[in-house]
């Protein structure tokens, strides 16, 4: 299998980093340069770029919970939460 060495911009709203295959962040199909970008900066978390801002591109609304969050709150719930089969 070949390394995907390619490298696109950051998925995230207004970022200016690039990100290249080998060290990006995936979700849902999308390249990010960092977690906190891929989670749309949670509690206001910052880019990892001094130069780059992205997180003031989004409302407080739109970083409240980041998915990683959901999955990970998901995964601690299941199976436990299901009934106990008799």
């Amino acid at each position: 299998m070949a390394n995907d060495t390619s490298t696109s911009q950051c998925a995230c709203s207004g970022c200016t980093c690039s990100c290249s295959a080998d060290n990006a962040v995936e979700r849902d199909g999308k390249r990010y340069c960092s977690q906190a970008c891929a989670d749309l900066h949670p509690n206001g978390q910052p880019c990892p770029s001094s130069s780059c801002h992205c997180e003031q591109n989004l409302g407080h609304s739109e970083r409240n919970v980041s998915d990683s969050k959901l999955d990970e709150a998901v995964e601690e719930t299941f199976p436990a939460s299901d009934p106990i089969s008799p």
